[in-house]
């Protein structure tokens, strides 16, 4: 059921990839309850997924962009104001990649060139969106934006390797950018109901949990 909780609000949804993604689930969500909102995902990425019948259902606009690039985030926000009318109210930040963790490289073997480019995708993709943001006073007074964190990012999982770090700076840019904009800046995640500070691997063998 529907309340219209969203309707009027105008929105930047990143990262819808196919129907098994967060953003997916949240753009159908927010299309539900009334909010208009661009599609947005880096090239690659929309050509390996299935972001058309998205914007089909949700009466979306695609505007293609890679989140490392200043300059094609410049023109996400200029076109998006164009395409819904006016200023921003809401910012999902659904980005996040790991080639360490694809190629399953421990921790203390991280390569590092792969390592620098999960920071620039992940997490300083997040500070480039919304200083770019910032600079064009692009976003609406009370709005909000949402990025994606893990538990490991407080919490010790050897198999999220770099990304526990990446995850870290990730909340640290939301934090620092809650304070320059005074805007709700919200890192969501989900902490599986572990209250320690540390899983080794056979405590996640014993709970049933084995690596994606």
């Amino acid at each position: 059921m529907a309340y219209n909780l969203l309707k009027g609000k105008r929105g930047i949804i990143t990262g819808a990839l196919d129907s098994n993604s967060i953003a997916w689930k949240v753009a159908e969500k927010a299309h539900e309850e009334g909010a208009t909102f661009v599609l947005t995902n880096a090239p690659i990425a929309m050509r390996m997924g299935e972001i058309n019948a998205l914007a089909e259902k949700t009466n979306s606009k695609i505007i293609p962009a890679d989140a490392t690039s200043v300059e094609e985030l410049t023109n996400l926000f200029t076109q998006s104001q164009e395409i819904l009318g006016g200023k921003i109210d809401f910012v999902l930040h659904s980005i996040g990649m790991s080639v360490n963790i694809r190629k399953k490289i421990a921790y203390p073997e991280l390569n590092y060139d792969y390592y620098a480019k999960g920071v620039d995708v992940s997490a300083m993709s997040l500070h480039k969106m919304l200083s770019v943001a910032y600079k064009m006073d692009a976003l609406n007074d009370h709005a909000s934006v949402v990025a994606l964190s893990y538990a490991a990012a407080q919490r010790t999982y050897p198999f999220y390797t770099d990304m526990a770090d990446i995850k870290a700076l990730l909340e640290s840019i939301a934090r620092s950018f809650g304070y320059h904009y005074g805007l709700t800046m919200q890192n969501l995640f989900h902490d599986g109901g572990y209250s320690t500070t540390g899983v080794s691997d056979l405590i996640m063998q014993k709970s049933g949990i084995t690596e994606a």
